[in-house]
């Protein structure tokens, strides 16, 4: 029996962790509806919290208990720094025995190849997230957006020979693009994802005020790139195998219902897969039939760590 696993995406802001049970039994691929989460237990922490790690540790030392080690899959964009304190943090948790992968991007994994000028230089955020999408949705091709502090627009193609990483966009979150409105303006207000979110869920067409007006045009500038990205790529792409938006990240609940025209297009079902930290709020902005998912990431590492077992 394998070991259990313990998969840790290290974002710009927050840590998100998963603890998958040894020998859990999994589908061969995702159903229609849905992606997995092969985990049971799973939590975030906050850079900022001074005590989050230690007590991050001893919530990992209590799942491990009398059982076998985990191993332990890491991506990781925040830098040394905080990778040096988790590295101190499993091994207050684990004793420093436990086998820790970093993960880095390379040029290929599986049938997906890397197509960045500089399979290295791409984020591997953005790698192993494509790699989860593309291990449960072999067949198709994917728009996966990510919407955390900053958000993501990445595109995997599918054809005969395997599978391909094109590249995508990035641009400012939903927390930055509000941030950014409020410390730059003297008489503008400060909004949270989730006020904007509460505003996406009105479905107004226009806004009758500040507050309003802020989130409303926050999130149609989100929307708005992801429509744009998802119209091209129907435009290139096969009319038997429809592409696919794949929604994570934070914001996605504030994005649903915002964007992409109208839900249930028959000739070519959009389907948004939706993850990451500002999920909720892009949740209710974007117009097309999709999956949120928790963090792509996250079953991107469980992916390779299936392969690699």
């Amino acid at each position: 029996m394998n070991p259990p696993r313990l998969l840790i995406d290290i974002g710009n802001t927050r840590l998100k962790w998963a603890w998958c049970d040894a020998g859990a039994a999994l589908p061969a691929t995702a159903g229609i509806c849905a992606l997995p989460t092969p985990w049971r237990h799973a939590g975030a922490v906050a850079h900022a919290d001074n005590g989050a790690l230690p007590a991050l540790a001893a919530e990992l030392r209590a799942l491990c208990a009398a059982g076998p080690l985990p191993s332990v899959w890491i991506s990781n964009v925040a830098g040394p720094v905080i990778a040096a304190a988790v590295d101190a943090a499993l091994a207050d948790a684990f004793g420093g025995c436990a086998p820790v992968q970093w993960v880095r991007s390379t040029a290929a994994h599986g049938d997906l190849a890397n197509g960045y000028r500089e399979p290295t230089q791409l984020g591997v955020d953005r790698w192993t997230g494509a790699v989860g999408a593309h291990r449960w949705l072999p067949r198709d091709t994917l728009l996966v957006v990510t919407a955390g502090t900053a958000t993501t627009l990445d595109i995997v193609t599918v054809a005969e020979d395997g599978a391909r990483f094109e590249g995508g966009l990035i641009l400012p979150g939903l927390a930055l693009m509000l941030g950014t409105l409020a410390r730059n303006t003297a008489q503008l207000p400060a909004l949270d994802v989730g006020e904007a979110g509460s505003v996406a869920g009105a479905q107004r067409r226009w806004a009758d005020n500040t507050h309003d007006a802020i989130a409303a045009g926050c999130l149609a500038a989100q929307a708005g790139a992801i429509e744009r990205t998802w119209r091209a790529l129907g435009e290139r792409g096969d009319a038997a195998r429809p592409p696919r938006c794949l929604l994570s990240g934070g914001a996605r609940f504030a994005l649903a219902g915002r964007a992409l025209g109208e839900r249930g297009d028959a000739a070519r079902p959009p389907r948004c897969l939706l993850s990451g930290g500002a999920r909720f709020a892009l949740a209710g902005a974007l117009a097309v039939p999709f999956v949120m998912h928790d963090n792509l990431v996250l079953l991107g590492l469980h992916a390779m760590a299936m392969a690699d077992a």
